[in-house]
């Protein structure tokens, strides 16, 4: 059973990475720029072991899980509260429908004349790109939970704050995993801007400095690595949501 689980993707990375490799060989575009697999997987171990690529990848993983526990905070008690809140909801949240349809990336030179080249500035790009997504779905769970329970809730004589911690937040939750599955990787592409458009540091730099040389397949790994950290972030956001709202996978897999 895990074997047909695993074996498809495989295949399909096999056959990629082939077609990649024939494709570049046998085609008349420039080596330098197109670099072939082989290329790449010799490059591998050189940046691996470069002491400016585990610096880089220790500043970019310190940088995401700051910038993706601030827009978790944010979004989750934000979202809470617009979709309860119905004076809160009128007031901000074509703000926030406004801010998450923005090309944000366009709002760095602001950032950056505001508060400089700092770490600040760089939380500030993160935070801004990963919050809406799980604002918008922790708020669209709220506002979609049953009001018949709701109802129930009251007759039975509970407080404002049981009807939150019994009823909302269960109903909500799904919703809620989904934007942190979203946010994680909006974080990640947040991370990587800010390290292109602020101080120099991270893998988003290291990836600047190799295209700069024309090293396309030194350019590569970093690239691979950011792919790499964000299936697995995926994948572990996906994993805690189905240990947390077990029903609702159990849902999804009725025919």
């Amino acid at each position: 059973m895990r074997a047909r689980r695993w074996l498809p993707p495989v295949v399909a990375v096999v056959v990629i990475l082939a077609t990649w490799e024939l494709f570049v060989r046998v085609s008349d575009v420039d080596p330098t720029l197109f670099v072939p697999v082989s290329r790449i997987a010799l490059a591998v171990p050189e940046v691996l072991t470069d002491e400016l690529y585990v610096e880089s990848l220790l500043a970019t993983l310190r940088l995401l899980a700051a910038g993706f526990a601030i827009s978790a905070l944010l979004g989750v008690s934000f979202g809470l509260l617009l979709g309860r809140v119905r004076i809160l909801d009128r007031a901000l949240s074509p703000w926030a429908n406004g801010l998450y349809a923005a090309p944000l990336p366009a709002l760095i030179p602001i950032i950056t004349a505001a508060v400089g080249y700092r770490l600040t500035a760089k939380l500030l790009v993160v935070v801004i790109i990963g919050v809406f997504p799980i604002l918008i779905n922790t708020f669209q769970g709220v506002v979609e939970t049953d009001p018949q329970l709701i109802e129930v809730a009251r007759a039975f004589r509970s407080r404002e704050l049981q009807i939150w911690r019994n009823v909302v937040l269960p109903f909500a939750l799904p919703y809620i995993l989904v934007g942190l599955r979203l946010g994680v990787v909006r974080c990640l592409i947040g991370t990587v801007v800010a390290e292109f458009y602020t101080s120099p540091g991270g893998l988003g730099y290291m990836i600047i400095i190799f295209s700069r040389r024309f090293d396309m397949a030194s350019m590569l790994v970093p690239v691979l690595t950011l792919t790499t950290l964000g299936m697995a972030l995926v994948g572990i956001v996906g994993l805690l949501e189905r240990r947390l709202a077990p029903w609702q996978q159990r849902a999804q897999d009725r025919p």
